[in-house]
């Protein structure tokens, strides 16, 4: 079958190498679908999305952004412009089933407009970049493939038709890759973290004996909430929900320090939410605070006349406080009310984590208690919920949470 293969590139710079790569493509019996991001010079030709029409797209006139440049405006300006056009333009065509892969080509700028357009599309999706800026290429954790070639693209040299034919091949051939039938199970995010580790691993055993795929996700749901809102997530396991704890909790600063980015999330999984994902929540990791340190002394002041205990060499744990489960059971509770979808959550009585069972240093049944109670006073009627006599990390709960779950999902076929 036919596939569409779309070339982001500008046409002033890069006319002669993208109508070479539609040539190959089209020889391979697929279609080219060409978007010029090109804003200065005169474009070989127009492309199927002229420069125009993508400025246009992104929010403004491409004579707005050439009288800029000519003024000595921010060349910044006129890409961002241009990305956002291009990015719409790309998801636009995969929604109409038009984009099957995507490739780009070009120096910094042309694979800074390919990257900002292929991580607008769901994960799966062929992307490749063709640039001689391989370092600059700013993919970070996407699945986007980088090809280096040798020498500049200008002119169409021997070098450059075969390193811009094995770039069509490579896309092309991704793109003609189907996963076998058999390979297209149900795929289940789960979160984890080391505390509830054995949780995980006994829930995962139990979902693929029922013919279910799974995919953990440690501490952060950055990259699951991506992959939801892209279609590859069908159901979701919020085994541990610690997520929670510096989301309501601490302030901007230290949420910057703990995930190194300037990024502060103050809310998790609202992807599953719109979408209607069937969703089970389970409390675990909520019973600490997860610090880098080498004990107490490592941790804010505030927090130093809480029970504690070392995971690891650098990393400090020390125990919620019955005030601060109420607050995280409140969002949790916000979170579980505005579900589309079937949502269950499976509290396990004896402990939320490796380190507060019976015996642990961070055992504190009064203050998981002030979570249960409030979780319960703040759902909705129809949202269900189950308490177990058991630890997280016992074969039963992960029972329970087998069975919940084949129940949600038997309900939906």
């Amino acid at each position: 079958m036919a596939k569409s293969i779309v070339i982001v590139a500008t046409l002033d710079t890069r006319g002669d190498e993208v109508r070479f790569l539609e040539e190959v493509i089209e020889k391979r019996g697929h279609t080219p679908i060409v978007i010029d991001a090109g804003v200065m010079g005169a474009p070989l030709f127009a492309g199927d999305f002229p420069r125009e029409r993508v400025a246009e797209i992104g929010g403004k006139s491409l004579e707005e952004l050439v009288e800029a440049a000519a003024s000595g405006a921010d060349r910044y300006e006129a890409t961002r412009v241009m990305i956002e056009g291009v990015e719409k333009i790309a998801r636009e065509l995969l929604a109409a089933g038009k984009l099957d892969g995507i490739m780009s080509l070009g120096g910094s700028t042309g694979a800074t407009l390919g990257a900002s357009a292929m991580k607008a599309l769901p994960v799966g999706v062929p992307k490749l970049i063709v640039t001689t800026f391989m370092q600059n290429a700013p993919v970070a954790d996407a699945d986007i493939t980088v090809m280096q070639t040798p020498v500049d693209l200008v002119g169409l040299n021997k070098i450059v038709k075969k390193t811009l034919s094995n770039a069509a091949g490579a896309v092309m051939g991704m793109a003609e890759q189907e996963l076998p039938q058999s390979d297209q199970k149900t795929l289940v995010g789960i979160t984890a973290l080391g505390v509830t580790t054995p949780a995980v691993q006994k829930v995962i055993a139990r979902l693929e004996k029922r013919g279910y795929d799974s995919i953990v996700f440690h501490a952060k749901t950055t990259e699951l909430d991506r992959l939801v809102k892209g279609g590859v997530i069908d159901a979701i396991v919020d085994l541990t929900s610690f997520e929670t704890v510096p989301m309501v909790l601490y302030p901007d600063e230290f949420v910057q320090m703990l995930v190194g980015t300037p990024e502060v999330r103050r809310t998790r999984l609202d992807s599953a939410n719109e979408r209607g994902l069937p969703q089970i929540i389970a409390p675990g990791g909520l019973d600490m605070h997860i610090f880098p340190g080498s004990g107490i002394d490592s941790v804010p002041s505030e927090y130093q006349d809480r029970a504690w205990t070392m995971h690891g060499e650098n990393i400090v744990l020390f125990r919620t406080s019955k005030e601060e489960m109420v607050k995280i059971a409140l969002s949790i509770a916000e979170r579980a009310n505005k579900a589309t979808g079937p949502v269950a959550i499976i509290i396990p009585l004896r402990g939320f984590s490796e380190a507060s069972k019976k015996g642990g240093p961070l055992h504190d049944p009064e203050a998981d208690r002030a979570f249960i109670d409030t979780l319960k006073q703040n759902l909705e009627n129809r949202i269900k919920v189950a308490d177990i006599d058991c630890h997280i990390n016992d074969d039963e709960f992960a029972d329970l949470v087998e069975t919940t779950f084949n129940e949600m999902m038997s309900a939906r076929r």
